[in-house]
Order: C-alpha cells, then sequence, then structure tokens
C-alpha cells in the first residue's frame, strides 16, 4: 500500500544539495573482517557537498556481522588524512532523527570502538573497548557516487545495509544506473536473519532509496512491524513519497 505524503524532512535534505548536481552521495562498500570475524561495511562521507565546512568531515555508515545479520549503525568523524573514528550507535527512533550513540556503561564501555584508516583500494584499523583490541583488515567490493557534474559513477556492487530491519529480515537497497535511469535502488534485498539466505528481491522503478541524505535512511520503520517505509522521489510538489511495502507475511 502506497502512503503518499510531503516529507519535511526530505526538503530540507534537498534544500542543502548544489543545484550544479544531481545528489549527494559518496558511498564505499567493504567487506573484511573484524578480528577473525566476517564483516559487511558501508560508509558515506560529505567531502563535495559540504566541502567549505566542518560538515564535509561527518561519516555515516552500517555495517553487520555475517554471522549474525543485525545492522549497525555508525556516526563518526574523517580527518584529512582519511583517517576516520567510528561510533556504534542504535536504529533512529523515527524518521528525520540520527541514530543515538550510547553512553558509556559498564555494558558498553566504548561507544566509538573503531578506528579506520581509509585507502583507495580499502580500508585497516582496529575495533576496541577496555578489555579488547581486534584487528580491522577491510576491501572494498563497491562504491556510488553521484555528486560533481559527471554522470552518477557506480562500481562493483553498492548493497546498502539499511539502518532498519524488520524481526526477520536484514534489508539491503541494491543500488545501481542504467541508460535511462542515473541511479536508484533497484531493488531491495530481504536477507533471512536465521541462515543468511536471500528470500526475494523486491524490484523498484527509477527513484527509489534517493530521498534521504543519508543513503541508510531511505528505508525505515512502518507502525506495522511486518512492513517498511523506502522512500521514493516524486509525490507531493516532488517532495518524495514515502511508501509502506509489506516486507514479511
Amino acid at each position: 500500500m502506497k502512503n503518499s505524503r510531503t516529507l519535511l524532512y526530505a526538503i530540507a535534505t534537498l534544500l542543502i544539495a548544489s543545484s550544479a548536481h544531481a545528489g549527494w552521495y559518496e558511498v564505499r562498500n567493504y567487506e573484511g573482517t573484524i578480528g577473525n570475524l566476517p564483516v559487511h561495511v558501508s560508509l558515506q562521507t560529505y567531502d563535495y557537498n559540504n566541502h567549505d565546512d566542518a560538515g564535509r568531515w561527518r561519516v555515516d555508515g552500517s555495517y553487520y556481522y555475517d554471522a549474525h545479520r543485525i545492522p549497525i549503525p555508525l556516526q563518526g568523524k574523517r580527518q584529512p588524512n582519511g583517517d576516520m573514528q567510528l561510533c556504534e550507535a542504535t536504529e533512529p527512533a523515527a524518521f528525520g532523527d540520527s541514530p543515538a550513540i550510547p553512553a558509556a556503561s559498564p555494558a558498553h564501555p566504548a561507544p566509538c570502538p573503531i578506528a579506520l584508516k581509509i585507502s583507495e583500494s580499502g580500508a585497516a584499523g582496529e575495533w576496541r573497548d577496555d578489555k579488547r583490541a581486534l584487528p580491522i583488515a577491510l576491501h572494498q567490493v563497491g562504491a556510488l557516487n553521484d555528486t560533481g557534474l559527471e554522470p552518477p559513477a557506480v562500481v562493483g556492487a553498492v548493497q546498502v545495509p539499511m539502518w532498519h530491519h524488520t524481526k526477520s529480515h536484514l534489508l539491503v537497497g541494491v543500488y545501481g544506473t542504467s541508460k535511462n535511469c542515473p541511479l536508484s535502488m533497484t531493488a531491495l534485498r530481504l536477507i533471512n536473519l536465521k541462515n543468511g539466505q536471500v528470500d526475494r528481491d523486491m524490484k523498484f522503478d527509477c527513484g527509489a532509496g534517493m530521498v534521504s541524505t543519508p543513503i541508510y535512511a531511505n528505508v525505515y520503520r512502518a507502525n506495522n512491524p511486518r512492513h517498511a517505509i523506502v522512500l521514493v522521489k516524486g509525490g507531493e510538489n516532488g517532495m518524495g513519497d514515502d511508501w509502506d511495502i509489506a516486507i514479511e507475511p
């Protein structure tokens, strides 16, 4: 069922986009390990759009351990030399909110445990809390960029783990380009949390997953826990639609 309404948050994000280019996504996807545990990592930076202010050093992201498949939102900052410090956050409570970084506690002693240095082909660093220090080794598997004056570029596999997940599924946005659609979320992949199998690829027309400034917020929680909201370009005044999609029976 489609629930079309003007998104105030979408208006705000559109206003920050320069009229000289179509979008604001600079995203790199990685696979690798933290310690000996396989992980998938996706990171979004803002160097082009916020080139002249402190926002250029912001980092949004999402990662999951392959054994568990629960997305962990990331919030952090990047240094001019490419170093990043990333905090593990919780899913935003509602659309338009930012992921919440928990305060340090005995159960969560290091809210910002990830230190990374980004290279052209990957990233390396350390995951550290007060008891352990685990090496991080990542290689880049995909990237997208629709900033600047050049046509949007997609390299490799760009499968974005959204901040929201359902009780049974990890929700992964599959992004691509085509002759008739410069950049869009072509499908929402439903990965079974229990067995890791792809239960379904939900196909979308051009414009899906292209409304929210953090790419990871283009799919968010619905009132019905078996559904999800997918943001799609268009709607009233061209500010965006939110589509209520049934994910689970």
